[in-house]
């Protein structure tokens, strides 16, 4: 993940340990990183009660609980939702639904991008819904290009 990329720095620990917390290649920190910068652009406080979505990574508290470590699950959690307990969520379910991905058309990262936002079956499904929400998926390619580490010379 570049660090001359905008990323903010007091989440990079939060978002490399997110991106590599499974074998998944198209887990990265930057894909994470580029996933936050569109759910949030990395706002902690975000507070969007009409969709019930909170936090730097815009959880829904009732769907967030079940990506938070097996202790936090026993009840849906309230608002503020912090980094700390946000971003490592976000890794859990990527890494959970990247499986059920796999041989979906189209980029894998940016497949993985459109599930957190919408569900797996949406992606699967390649319709309407969709269609929809491409522009938070060109936004999150965009960044996810930004943050990738870039090439080494040969």
């Amino acid at each position: 993940m570049r660090t001359d990329a905008g990323i903010p720095p007091r989440y990079r620990q939060l978002i490399v340990q997110a991106g590599t917390m499974c074998d998944g290649p198209q887990v990265t920190p930057a894909l994470v990183a580029a996933i936050l910068k569109a759910e949030s652009g990395f706002d902690p406080a975000l507070s969007d009660p009409a969709r019930d979505e909170y936090g730097i990574a815009r959880w829904t508290p009732r769907v967030l609980r079940y990506y938070l470590p097996p202790n936090g699950q026993g009840a849906v959690p309230k608002p503020p939702l912090t980094p700390e307990e946000s971003i490592p969520a976000l890794g859990r379910m990527l890494c959970a639904i990247a499986p059920e991905l796999e041989g979906v058309p189209g980029d894998p990262a940016l497949n993985l991008a459109a599930a957190y936002r919408t569900a797996t079956w949406v992606v699967q499904q390649q319709g309407p819904a969709l269609k929809r929400i491409q522009p938070y998926v060109d936004s999150v390619h965009t960044d996810l290009l930004r943050y990738r580490p870039a090439a080494n010379p040969a």
